[in-house]
């Protein structure tokens, strides 16, 4: 009962964003009692794929798993910002304080 990690790297848009939910679903069924999606290695992220965060969310809790996000790029900090989706969730500035969390 541990901690999954789910790491976004390159650009999330709607090409990727079918692998992504795949990974996320699968994350959240494991047994672990939190996921991180990590977005540090993440330079492009989708207005879209920022929108559905929140279900994604809703779905992990409804199972009892903690979603954290880890994000540190600009570019990415940016769209959950402009999207509402930032207060959502508890963000991390690196992975070990997600983790500890």
């Amino acid at each position: 009962m541990g901690c999954t990690i789910v790491r976004v790297e390159g650009e999330l848009d709607a090409a990727v964003y079918p692998e992504f939910t795949r990974a996320l679903d699968e994350a959240v069924t494991s047994s672990s009692r939190a996921v991180v999606i990590d977005f540090r290695q993440t330079r492009f992220l989708s207005i879209g794929t920022a929108l559905a965060l929140p279900a994604a969310r809703e779905a992990a809790a409804a199972v009892g798993v903690d979603l954290r996000v880890v994000a540190t790029r600009r570019e990415v900090e940016r769209v959950l910002d402009v999207t509402g989706v930032r207060p959502l969730f508890r963000h991390y500035r690196s992975i070990q304080a997600a983790l500890e969390a």
